[in-house]
């Protein structure tokens, strides 16, 4: 086996027993990554807002001439659910890689759970705000962001319900093939950190 393992290496080749990234996982990653540039012109789009419309006054001032409100503990709390969710998804993965299906089970479930709860808050969270996207120039580049990314946390709660119910019926995810259930946890370690950023930039700084 060393011989083997040094034959290769000497080709220039990788060991066996080292798998090459499956090509749903690099179609994953590619569109991360054009995610990544759109939601970085919505942060652009935010910050010229903020400080050219704004000026000095952050946030601005509402129709009653109060500053607008965000509830930064409550939001915190469910930043913190969001966070956890993905410590969570990756328990689901690496119970997988020991073939513990249900430990899988589990995980994926949690993590579910963990991310509804994170979009009914959201929701809650606008019935409450007090403003509307009509409202300045602050409710229009707030609401597209937070709501922008509460869509991909649903699509994100989509492809981990997909993954789920194929644990549950078809159990066709084994240790040596994942792609669909990692292409799905890297997309939802994606949602957590934007919105991660998203949270530290618009409701703390």
């Amino acid at each position: 086996m060393a011989a083997d393992h040094a034959h290769a290496h000497a080709l220039g080749h990788a060991p066996a027993d080292k798998k090459p990234i499956s090509q749903g996982v690099l179609a994953m990653v590619l569109f991360l990554g054009s995610e990544a540039m759109l939601f970085a012109s919505l942060f652009t789009a935010y910050f010229m807002v903020r400080y050219n419309v704004a000026q000095n006054h952050w946030p601005p001032l509402n129709s009653s001439g109060e500053p607008f409100e965000l509830p930064k503990v409550g939001t915190g709390v469910n930043t913190a659910f969001l966070v956890f969710s993905s410590f969570t998804v990756w328990w689901a993965e690496h119970r997988l890689k020991h073939g513990d299906r249900k430990g899988l089970e589990r995980g994926l479930l949690v993590t579910m759970l963990l991310g509804l709860t994170f979009l009914v808050i959201q929701i809650n969270e606008y019935v409450h705000l007090g403003f509307t996207p009509q409202d300045q120039a602050f409710g229009s580049t707030f609401y597209t962001l937070t709501g922008f990314h509460g869509l991909h946390v649903f699509v994100g709660l989509v492809l981990l319900l997909i993954c789920y119910l194929r644990v549950k019926r078809a159990r066709d995810f084994t240790p040596t093939f994942s792609t669909p259930l990692v292409a799905a946890s890297l997309y939802w370690h994606f949602v957590d950190v934007v919105w991660v950023a998203l949270y530290i930039l618009v409701y703390l700084v």
